[in-house]
């Protein structure tokens, strides 16, 4: 049986709860680990979506959150001389050969011998405050959330641990003001040991609290480490002790980024606003200039690829708007979703930003289309779907998985149903019906190799070529299946490579005789049929046919491409490919996929590639040419391995 006993000192000292026969928590807590690949940006999320859930009922003004950063003596830290030389000390004896912990004991007790600490200080306002029952699963609960209502983000209690994991000493220190009055306590995220002498003996549980008469009881009145007024107006402050040093340099610009992605929605919806040390105030206003930062930097670019493309949705005065409905089967009322959408802007990126009612982003909805143009966002407000959502959420609160639902194959069900919904109205919506597609079996028997001698009539009602006129009109009655279509080349942002790296196409798939004057072989059998070295290997490529990247160059992905894939015999698995490049392309590599209806992909297999007269070669669903002339189209035969009729669509890549 487990007693637990106070351990009380003074007035003003830490309590650590223990008991006979505790389990001995170490430095590696995992309510904490979570959170330190990326510190700032959980911290960031975790403190705003809780402010938001706090959100005065009825208020029309947005929920105001400031991040501060101070210093303070080293002595106004809450029960100091006790932490500096007996708590750590007794730490330190009961963990002697635990590396990660005693590094974290030691970093703890160096910063404690420093003259000053660093404090970030993080206040909401036009919020509740931490009312009662929210204190005590702040507090003295693990794993529990108490929220205003089903809608709201939070639903662990996990995210509490974020502001631990950005402090070197694993102190935290709240002060609320709620209907209930003021309360202030630390709590600090610490390690078991063991207390006391004799038959008094105990393990501590890991937890520390410092509150009124060392105990867990909160004083009523507010922390004083910084000369300000008392506050007026509900709200709770937090203040991270020992905000991690590693930190310090880039904090404003990194929870500034954070927040622009995150609560991006929050911000449109004026349901947040948020002061950065006391210079940066972000709001949708403001939010613009921060994103226009991120698009002319490539590092922020690539790290908040999206974000500016769901901008340009809600910049869009033209987006467009739809409504969720036909849900009522999972208790979900027409008009509880709102789809927006945008064809506009430079960053179109393809996405669907999901997010829920607090308007913090939750994931980025793809494969939803790689050849039309959109960026979108979907808003889940209503109360029903929030609620199930809200069920399916993991604990980061990046996904939704059916796995977290009570029944999940119901749980399933809907996901794919509201997936589909965003899908389907975003196809129908924005695909062109372009004016060269050709709906009829064999009409690619009429197009030349030479396809810019192709003229078409204002009103696109024939093909000329000669003497050969085709009433488009007539042949269209044989046939609704699409076997001529344009595209610009899919996606991205123009930087992705293929992998290929200087020197080669990769590895082998099997030794090639290429030797590098060392006796070195070519390839090695992991990837391809060229090999490395000062001549061709036995798979390698005839003479002419240069698959080699040249030196100092990478293949990217070319987005300012247009091409047109046509069905020459589907029995015989023969399609021609149309390419027409805005600029000469060399060392080409080119990728042809197959497209199913929901848009998702399947590789090809080639057997058979030519450019004019040429072979080229090939390798799985890739063929690869040394050229291609600008602003012309050109025709590349290929042949599958397949017999069925299929959509095509290609990726192209060449040096730059």
């Amino acid at each position: 049986m487990i007693s637990f006993k106070k351990h009380v000192k003074n007035d003003s000292s830490w309590y650590f709860p223990g008991g006979k026969d505790l389990q001995m928590e170490s430095g590696s807590n995992a309510s904490l680990e979570m959170f330190k690949d990326n510190p700032l940006d959980s911290l960031a999320r975790e403190i705003c979506q809780n402010s938001l859930d706090a959100a005065l009922e009825g208020s029309s003004k947005p929920v105001r959150v400031e991040f501060k950063l101070f210093e303070v003596a080293a002595e106004q830290i809450p029960g100091y001389l006790e932490l500096r030389y007996e708590i750590i000390a007794k730490a330190m004896k009961q963990w002697p050969n635990e590396q990660k912990t005693m590094m974290m004991l030691r970093k703890m007790k160096k910063l404690l011998q420093d003259e000053r600490i660093s404090i970030l200080k993080i206040s909401d306002y036009n919020t509740t405050g931490l009312r009662k029952e929210n204190w005590q699963s702040l507090i003295e609960q693990v794993g529990s959330s108490v929220k205003s209502d089903d809608s709201s983000a939070g639903s662990f209690g996990i995210g509490k641990g974020a502001p631990f994991a950005v402090s070197d000493l694993r102190m935290v220190l709240y002060s609320t003001l709620a209907n209930e009055g003021i309360q202030s306590i630390g709590v600090m995220k610490f390690v078991s040991y063991e207390d006391g002498i004799g038959a008094d003996k105990v393990i501590t549980q890991g937890i520390g609290y410092y509150g009124e008469h060392g105990s867990k009881k909160p004083f009523a009145k507010k922390f004083s480490l910084e000369s300000e007024v008392a506050r007026k107006d509900t709200g709770t402050d937090i203040y991270i002790v020992g905000f991690n040093k590693d930190l310090l340099a880039n904090w404003i610009k990194e929870i500034t980024y954070s927040l622009a992605n995150n609560f991006l929605f929050s911000f449109y919806m004026n349901k947040l606003e948020v002061v950065i040390d006391n210079s940066i105030l972000l709001n949708y206003d403001t939010v613009g200039k921060v994103i226009e930062e991120i698009r002319a930097d490539k590092k922020l670019l690539k790290k908040y690829e999206y974000l500016p493309g769901y901008y340009d949705v809600l910049q869009d005065e033209e987006r467009k708007e739809f409504k969720l409905t036909g849900f009522e089967e999972y208790g979900i009322k027409d008009g509880e979703a709102t789809l927006y959408t945008s064809n506009k802007g430079d960053d179109i990126n393809r996405r669907v930003l999901m997010t829920r009612n607090a308007g913090m982003k939750i994931k980025d909805l793809n494969r939803i289309s790689s050849v039309l143009k959109f960026s979108g966002i979907f808003y889940a407000h209503g109360a029903n779907i929030n609620r199930i959502l809200k069920q399916l959420e993991n604990p980061n609160h990046n996904d939704w998985s059916k796995d977290r639902a009570a029944k999940p194959k119901e749980a399933a069900k809907f996901l794919k149903a509201m997936n589909r919904f965003i899908k389907e109205t975003i196809k129908q919506t924005y695909t062109e019906k372009v004016a060269d597609e050709v709906d009829a079996y064999g009409v690619s028997d009429f197009l030349p190799e030479d396809i810019n001698s192709i003229r078409l009539n204002k009103n696109g009602s024939k093909v000329k070529h000669g003497a050969v006129n085709v009433e488009l009109g007539e042949v269209r009655k044989k046939s609704d299946t699409a076997v001529v279509r344009e595209y610009s080349s899919s996606g991205g942002d123009g930087d992705a490579d293929d992998g290929v790296t200087k020197g080669g196409v990769g590895e082998g798939n099997s030794y090639g005789t290429a030797y590098d004057g060392l006796g070195n072989k070519g390839g090695l059998g992991l990837g391809n049929d060229f090999g490395y070295g000062n001549r061709l290997g036995t798979n390698g490529p005839a003479a002419g046919n240069d698959m080699f990247i040249k030196n100092g160059n990478r293949r990217r992905k070319i987005t300012t491409v247009k091409y047109r894939c046509i069905e020459i015999d589907y029995t015989k698995g023969l399609y021609r490919i149309l390419i027409k490049p805005e600029q000469v392309l060399e060392n080409i590599k080119i990728v042809v996929d197959s497209v199913g209806d929901s848009g998702s992909k399947d590789m090809v297999q080639l057997k058979e590639a030519s450019y004019h007269t040429s072979n080229l070669p090939i390798k799985a669903s890739s063929l690869y040419i040394e050229s291609l002339k600008a602003n012309l189209w050109q025709t590349i035969t290929i042949k599958l391995n397949r017999n069925t009729r299929l959509k095509l669509e290609v990726e192209i890549y060449a040096n730059r």
